[in-house]
């Protein structure tokens, strides 16, 4: 049985509101639990992909609520990287 694969991908999001909701379940790094439709990274940011880094500093062990605050605390910069973990099954 192939175990899923992963990949690590960067995403680049607009100042503001993101629409993004996230969740620490089973004291695993950070997900994605919800887009809304108004997101701006609607397509681009998945449910379920771990959030892995900020702008490059290190968010897998914080919890879904101190990285929401880090996420909104840099919500007037340009732009903000994240980058995530995303798994894919065999079939996707």
């Amino acid at each position: 049985h192939a175990s899923p694969r992963t990949e690590q991908i960067h995403i680049f999001a607009p100042p503001g509101k993101l629409g993004v909701v996230i969740d620490t379940p089973d004291e695993d790094a950070p997900v994605v639990h919800a887009i809304k439709d108004n997101s701006p990274l609607q397509g681009k940011l998945l449910v379920g992909d771990k959030l892995m880094a900020i702008d490059d500093d290190d968010v897998k062990y914080l919890s879904a609520i101190d990285v929401s605050k880090i996420i909104s605390r840099k919500s007037n910069n340009l732009q903000r990287k994240f980058t995530v973990l995303r798994s894919y099954r065999d079939g996707n």
